[in-house]
């Protein structure tokens, strides 16, 4: 067996966690070209080998697989760098984007008006076709109409188009029909269709995750076949896998297929690294709650009873993308986030980034404006020389000069007092995004564990933890690199759905059956090409139930991959009138309907990961003393600076100190102690 390598692609930053054949695992990081993900990954590979003595081509020749996490998807909605997409609908829901749910963000301000729709109403182009609830033919189709948009579409310069027609999930012989005439007469332009993207029984959740998918695939393609065909080239032979929404990771087959997921593809594996850390730890009742605080974003995860959450509402610059996805909320507040004054006198940061390029002003790149990471340089809790595994000096002049020039003489203080109320900011931003999740939705989160991954989160996870009253944060020895950790631990897993209604009062066995069946023929399938081992297989079954009459489903999960007449309905009714009181404290002697019917297939692991990893040193044993601003005492002090690598299990300091390793330092505050665990890791005791 050989290695395996996992890649976080971010903002800033470039992740990486290399898995030898014996277990060991070392941690790399690499600049991101923006706009070219391949670049930011062959600088890292390229920097693995020069640190392993090989060179690219022996490194990627002795490698078995190489897993990605990409913002690609992401980035390209939030720039509107997606291709250009037209929709293909039923006549007389052309606005069914612009509609969608009724809602806005701001329901009462009469003066907000509805967000664009992600395709322009000019693109969207209604063809008579009709099938009802049951999967009846209404209305025939239209096919002239259709030949007739997909002409406009060329004049128009389309580049993909999306295919969601009403009731297709009952009956997609229009939309499969629609598929064949794109591809007899424009066989170049990728197309979506809606049945097989999201079969959700809403219309618009369907029509927007179809209409994203479709936008998405000239530029997935796009990077892919680059990232392929270099690989390639330097020899490697393994398999090419990509993070999904729902934080497993899957082939390019299942990505260039359905792009859609790619959404949230990074921020998706930090939440099973926390969970997989936390075990480690003996962290005993699974009540985990974590955060990965990069170069530009800042994402918070909670998990209770060692589960992370589900849901099919996730929003990118607005518009839902409606398939499965870890519950993952992610703001702009990250290293990179811009400070500013406005004209009241209060501070902002984020959700402005410098990203990459120009970067921080201390990065010597060309940027002038404030950030995160230049306040916490001034403040001296970061140390120049030693930034992102000492790849680059930092200047401590240049964030000097943009915060006194941006925020300090606005507001009439200090350069280090202004360093302070810079990350203060950013630190109530954060909490405000873990109170959205917690808080909010009626979970405490002093009961948690927070766990802190991300070079920058560190520095700022006690004060986020005071904050919330939450006793315990762990900086793990991998914290630098956490989202590229739950890549390299998770499991291979794709889902796949089905659409078909079916009553507990008039059940169809022989038709939900069927269906099931087809389902774990796909996942089988699926598990075969990503070459998973009979013993490290598992189907999970879940249907999309609620009781008759009600508007929204509940997942609940299958006990076989068959439902059995009799004694089999039963015990399936049961567990939904068990699942609806649970949730919401009402169980009802209504029939039960089931709307939707999906499989999970899994591929598990197969080793251990909750081995320790011991970081290289980057110092001495002994401490060294650094001069840092804290507002906390009120001005500087000389506090110690340890080397993590070289600490002790056990060993107990007592704030403030700080704890630096090649990839990530972590600030422990006056009134706090810490003591380093079995892993490597720093568990701060919050006072």
């Amino acid at each position: 067996m050989g290695i395996e390598i996992s890649a976080d692609v971010g903002g800033t930053f470039t992740d990486f966690v290399v898995r030898d054949a014996d277990g060991r695992i070392g941690l790399f990081k690499s600049s991101t070209t923006p706009g070219r993900i391949a670049d930011g990954i062959f600088a890292g590979l390229t920097l693995i080998a020069t640190r392993r003595g090989v060179g690219l081509r022996d490194l990627l020749a002795g490698c078995d697989s190489l897993s990605i996490g990409t913002t690609v998807a992401t980035n390209a909605i939030l720039e509107g760098k997606a291709a250009k997409t037209a929709l293909i609908c039923t006549d007389g829901f052309r606005d069914t984007l612009l509609i969608r749910e009724g809602g806005k963000a701001d329901t009462y301000n009469i003066f907000v008006d509805y967000p664009e729709p992600y395709i322009p109403r000019y693109l969207s182009f209604g063809v008579a076709e009709r099938m009802n609830a049951e999967g009846g033919v209404e209305t025939p189709l239209d096919e002239a109409a259709v030949r007739a948009a997909i002409a406009q579409m060329k004049e128009w310069n389309v580049e993909a188009v999306a295919v969601a027609l009403i009731w297709s999930i009952a009956n997609p012989t229009h939309e499969l029909r629609i598929g064949e005439i794109l591809a007899e007469l424009w066989p170049d332009v990728p197309f979506s269709l809606s049945h097989r993207v999201s079969p959700t029984l809403r219309e618009y959740r369907r029509f927007s995750a179809t209409a994203i998918d479709a936008s998405l695939k000239p530029v997935v393609q796009r990077n892919i076949a680059e990232i392929e065909t270099r690989l390639a080239t330097d020899g490697f032979g393994g398999i090419l896998t990509f993070v999904t929404s729902n934080g497993g990771r899957t082939s390019t087959r299942e990505v260039l297929e359905k792009p859609v997921y790619l959404c949230l593809s990074g921020p998706s594996a930090a939440p099973h690294a926390g969970v997989t850390l936390a075990r480690a730890e003996g962290v005993a009742d699974g009540n985990v709650l974590t955060i990965d605080m990069g170069g530009t974003s800042f994402d918070v995860s909670i998990a209770t009873n060692w589960e992370t959450p589900m849901h099919r509402e996730g929003l990118i610059g607005g518009h839902m993308f409606g398939v499965p996805s870890v519950d993952v909320r992610t703001i702009g507040a990250g290293g990179g986030s811009i400070a500013r004054v406005d004209a009241g006198g209060f501070t902002h940061a984020g959700p402005e980034s410098a990203g990459a390029r120009p970067g921080p002003a201390c990065y010597g790149r060309g940027g002038t404006r404030p950030t995160v990471t230049d306040a916490n340089l001034v403040r001296g809790l970061l140390d120049p020389k030693g930034f992102a595994d000492g790849q680059m000096e930092l200047s401590v002049d240049a964030a000097a000069t943009a915060i006194k020039d941006h925020v300090a003489e606005p507001l009439g203080v200090s350069i280090e007092e202004a360093a302070c109320l810079i990350a203060l900011t950013v630190e109530q931003n954060m909490v405000g995004a873990i109170e959205d999740l917690t808080i909010r939705r009626g979970v405490d989160p002093r009961g948690y564990l927070l766990v802190s991954g991300g070079s920058a989160a560190g520095l700022h996870a006690a004060a986020i933890a005071r904050e919330l009253g939450m006793r315990r944060t762990l900086v793990p020895d991998v914290a630098g690199v956490l989202s590229a950790y739950g890549i390299a631990t998770g499991d291979v897993r794709f889902g796949f759905a089905r659409g078909l209604f079916a009553s507990s009062a008039r059940f169809d066995h022989a038709a939900v059956n069927a269906v099931l069946a087809e389902l774990q023929a796909e996942g089988t399938a699926y598990l075969d090409r990503m070459r998973v081992p009979d013993a490290r297989r598992s189907m999970v079954f879940t249907a999309e139930a609620r009781y008759s009459g009600q508007v929204w489903q509940l997942t609940l999960r299958l006990p076989a991959a068959r439902i059995e007449p009799g004694e089999g309905l039963a015990q399936l009714v049961e567990a939904f009138h068990v699942l609806h009181e649970q949730v919401y404290a009402v169980r009802a002697n209504d029939p039960v309907e089931f709307t939707e019917w999906n499989l999970l297939a899994i591929g598990h692991v197969a080793r251990d990961a909750s081995e320790a990893v011991r970081a290289e040193p980057v110092g001495r044993a002994e401490p060294v003393l650094r001069r840092v601003f804290l507002q906390e005492i009120g001005g500087f002090a000389d506090i110690p600076v340890f080397d993590g690598a070289m600490l002790q299990t056990g060993v107990r300091l007592t704030g403030p100190a700080l704890v630096q390793t090649r990839l990530t330092v972590a600030l422990v505050p006056p009134g706090c102690s810490a003591h380093v665990t079995a892993r490597g890791g720093l568990m701060i005791e919050v006072g």
